[in-house]
């Protein structure tokens, strides 16, 4: 029963947390930004209750990520539009390393575990040969 409330709490959450920075800081980008970094918690949190633990942490590596970077990149003294974005890009670049790295792979499936021919495999047709003129 919990569950079916989940999604619209957490979306409830990362609306109030993204006025509230927003108004902290008085940048709409930066509040946006906390925006998405909540719902990937968000995300996060839903995948570990429903037990998806690999996809949980691929999830909280982006959101870790964005806030790590925007922190770093409005210390060192960058405009605030400029460091949501940049944290943006940052952090899906190293959400994609991170996680090629540390993470294991999923397994990949052959063309013939679906169905479909393989390189070896023979495909009956009709074969045609062109008249000469």
């Amino acid at each position: 029963m919990i569950l079916l409330f989940l999604r619209p709490v957490l979306f409830g959450l990362a609306i109030a947390a993204a006025v509230i920075a927003g108004n902290r800081t008085d940048s709409f980008w930066i509040g946006l930004l906390t925006f998405l970094i909540a719902s990937g918690v968000g995300r996060t949190l839903r995948r570990l209750v429903r037990g998806r633990t690999r996809a949980a942490v691929r999830a909280a590596l982006w959101a870790a990520a964005a806030t790590g970077f925007v922190v770093l990149f409005d210390d060192i003294g960058l405009p605030k539009w400029e460091a949501a974005l940049l944290a943006f890009v940052c952090a899906g670049l190293t959400k994609s390393a991170v996680a090629a790295v540390l993470l294991p792979r999923y397994r990949l499936m052959r063309l013939e575990e679906w169905g479909l021919p393989g390189p070896d495999d023979i495909v009956e047709g009709r074969w045609t040969e062109k008249e000469s003129r």
